[in-house]
């Protein structure tokens, strides 16, 4: 089903306001940006930030890393090369067979150095070449906007970001950057740990949530559609249900349109209905028993930590096992859960969410099918 967003963007002006000034400022000249999936960071970055930029005369690059995350440094370097070429110019990139340079971030003490052969080193020195090339096409500043830029993370791809860094600090001012991202453990391991290859290197920006403006904003829609009126106090109180996932209620609300109904909640027993139908019920059966208590623990909000005795008294009790469980063992399918993009950490020490707010809002509603 397709959303509302396709027809009616809700603008988050504030926010542009926000990273212009920031990036304005020239206190810094990169800016991340954390938010769960579904949540708009994309619609935002290519409704809202990319013609801003461009209004503001700058040169707005956009780049999905996410659709090559296989592999996202080659990703990287052919849409920068794509990018740099003038239009209608069809040139080969140089590949040259040693890369050596090195950059300081003012004020962190933090080095990028890089002095490499081979396929990685050519790898290297063509995205060097690309963002210079990029940065220098004209007189423009370019905004560089890299969405899901944690693919990056792995430890594999070590020395190309630390080469990345390098090249983006020496292009500042010219080149400001905007780093999208929905793993925020992964972007914490990217830019927030002390010896991180981007440590301290950019400003972490929230998405803020939506509110009872885009509450508001929906009903309007809604009444245009269909000549009805929806009781905004109650859909309000659906869109808290959902997590404040914009892209639940846009298709919530089209299952009120569809399903000729004025109720949120009609519209919502439908949406979650659909969702448990194309796919959420599926996976939730190939889950492990143990993966499969953690997450009810989670989406009901339990007060019990994960890895308390109690827990793993309670997951003994549960999976009707020989051997007991101990927090070891949680820990193992936790991070199990966490390197499939179902849990995510939430910061703090020892706590967790569900990724996908849609698996959590069918567990919490207790649409849990059978083994």
């Amino acid at each position: 089903m397709n959303t509302l967003a396709d027809i009616h963007y809700f603008p988050r002006e504030d926010l542009v306001h926000t990273v212009q000034q920031a990036l304005g400022s020239g206190l810094t000249h990169a800016i991340t940006m954390f938010a769960a999936r579904r949540m708009g960071k994309t619609l935002f970055v290519r409704n809202d930030l990319v013609p801003a930029a461009e209004a503001w005369g700058w040169r707005a690059c956009y780049i999905d890393l996410w659709v090559r995350r296989d592999h996202p440094e080659v990703a990287l370097v052919e849409e920068l090369e794509a990018a740099a070429r003038p239009k209608g110019l069809l040139s080969k990139a140089i590949k040259p067979d040693k890369v050596t340079a090195k950059a300081a971030y003012a004020g962190s003490g933090v080095h990028a150095e890089w002095t490499k052969t081979g396929a990685q080193a050519d790898l290297q020195g063509r995205l060097r070449t690309a963002m210079q090339n990029l940065a220098q096409a004209n007189n423009k500043p370019v905004l560089l906007i890299l969405d899901e830029f944690q693919t990056l993370a792995a430890g594999m791809h070590k020395d190309f970001v630390a080469c990345f860094r390098a090249s983006m600090l020496e292009l500042q001012p010219k080149l400001k950057l905007f780093f999208t991202g929905s793993s925020r453990d992964a972007l914490n391991e990217m830019f927030r740990k002390r010896g991180a290859p981007l440590f301290d290197a950019a400003l972490s920006l929230p998405l803020p949530q939506l509110g009872d403006d885009f509450v508001a904003n929906r009903a309007h829609i809604f009444a245009q559609i269909t000549g009805r009126k929806v009781d905004q106090v109650e859909l309000a109180r659906v869109f808290e249900r959902i997590a404040r996932v914009p892209l639940y209620l846009n298709q919530i609300i089209l299952h009120m349109v569809v399903g000729i109904t004025s109720d949120p909640w009609d519209g919502l027993r439908r949406w979650q209905h659909e969702i448990g139908e194309t796919g959420l019920r599926e996976q939730w059966l190939r889950l492990k028993p143990i993966d499969r208590i953690i997450l009810q623990h989670l989406a009901t909000q339990q007060p019990e930590s994960l890895f308390s005795t109690d827990f793993s008294a309670m997951v003994t009790d549960r999976l009707e096992e020989k051997n007991a469980c101990n927090p070891q063992r949680v820990q193992t399918a936790v991070n199990r859960l966490v390197k499939n993009l179902v849990l995510a950490p939430k910061g703090e020490k020892g706590e967790y969410e569900i990724e996908d707010r849609a698996l959590a809002t069918y567990l919490a509603s207790g649409s849990i099918p059978a083994r």
